[in-house]
C-alpha cells in the first residue's frame, strides 16, 4: 500500500511529527528542540503516506520492567481508518517494548485502548511540573 510504519529515525520528518504533537491538547506548547530531544530518547514509530508524516507514537522504555506510552496522535482526516489499530499493535511488540509492562495516561480514549487490553489501574496518577 502507499502507507509505511517506521521506527528508523533517519526516516523521520521531524518538523512534520512536531507539527501533528502540537495539534494535540497536551503538547501544544512544546518547542520543537523539546520534541526533537524527546525523539532520541525513546522508541518511536512514524506513519507516513506518500512521504507525507500522518501518524506518530512513541515509548519511554527502560526495556526490561516499564514502558510509558504517549504523544500517540493520527492526523485527524486520517482517524477512523485502523491506523491507530495498526500503530499501536506495531508498538507493543516491538522488541523494546514487548516485555515490559505497558502504561499510558488518557482521558478521552480509554475505549480504544481497552479493545488492546489496557484497564484502569487502581493507583492515582500524580504529576511534579516540570519547569
Amino acid at each position: 500500500d502507499d502507507l509505511i510504519l517506521t521506527d528508523e529515525p533517519g526516516l523521520f520528518d521531524v518538523p512534520a511529527i512536531c507539527a501533528l504533537i502540537r495539534t494535540t491538547y497536551w503538547a501544544s506548547h512544546r518547542d520543537a528542540e523539546q520534541i526533537g530531544e524527546s525523539l532520541r530518547h525513546s522508541t518511536c514509530l512514524a506513519l507516513m503516506r506518500e512521504g507525507r508524516t500522518i501518524g506518530f507514537v512513541r515509548a519511554i522504555s527502560d526495556r526490561a520492567v516499564n514502558s510509558y506510552i504517549c504523544d500517540f496522535v493520527i492526523a485527524e482526516e486520517c482517524r477512523g481508518q485502523k491506523l491507530g489499530t495498526w500503530m499501536l499493535e506495531t508498538l507493543m511488540a516491538h522488541p523494546d517494548l514487548a516485555r515490559t509492562n505497558q502504561l499510558l495516561l488518557t482521558r478521552d480514549a480509554m475505549a480504544f485502548y481497552e479493545s488492546h487490553g489496557f484497564a484502569k489501574h487502581p493507583y492515582t496518577c500524580m504529576k511534579r511540573p516540570g519547569p
